[in-house]
């Protein structure tokens, strides 16, 4: 988020405690509740006819399941199955059920802390003035411009390439040894060899 709408330090003092609040109120319910909440209601509506064994492993159920849900919202989904605000108001509730109230209850409260929590996880920018905005595209523009430059087609013929570049003694050896050459050939065929001046002489 932008610097200017950033929570200051009061702000963020604020939130961090409201979030406070909302984890204490989110904290899951002790087994003691639960058990006395579904008592209540299995001894006040209809009920499947379960034996001992069956009957312990469907309170662990409850017990796993309510669990994650606070108290309050226990005690609140209990009162709505009794009143039938929930349910048929006649059988007692399945633990998954009992789950779909108090989840039902407890979203406001998540929601409220997921907001919270992208307030004050979110990334601080902070935006640029007029006069280095202006600056930052005055550089662009000429790194564009230079790198047009360069990057461009040359418009004219092709250079021509450089001479060889030798020695001057050099040149001027190897001139006389063709020299030497020519005239042992001429010799060798029978002509007179023509006597030349030797530019190196």
């Amino acid at each position: 988020m932008s610097a200017a709408a950033a929570p200051t330090d009061e702000q963020r003092a604020l939130l961090l405690t409201r979030r406070g609040e909302i984890d204490a109120g989110l904290v899951g319910a002790d087994e003691v509740t639960i058990r006395e909440n579904v008592g209540i209601l299995r001894s006040s509506m209809a009920t499947a006819q379960l034996g001992p064994e069956a009957m312990q492993l469907a309170k662990k159920g409850f017990i796993l399941v309510l669990g994650q849900y606070p108290a309050w919202a226990v005690q609140e989904t209990t009162l709505r199955f009794l009143s039938g605000r929930a349910g048929s108001g006649t059988y007692a509730p399945t633990a998954a059920e009992m789950a779909n109230v108090c989840r039902e209850m407890i979203s406001d409260h998540l929601a409220e802390r997921a907001r919270i929590n992208a307030v004050l996880d979110a990334e601080v920018y902070h935006l640029t003035g007029e006069a280095d905005r202006a600056t930052i595209n005055r550089m662009h523009a000429e790194f564009v411009a230079e790198t047009t430059v360069r990057n461009a087609a040359p418009k004219g013929p092709a250079p021509e390439p450089l001479p060889e570049q030798r020695p001057a003694g050099l040149a001027a050896d190897l001139e006389s040894r063709r020299k030497r050459r020519e005239a042992a050939e001429r010799s060798a065929g029978g002509e007179a060899a023509p006597v030349r001046a030797d530019p190196a002489a």
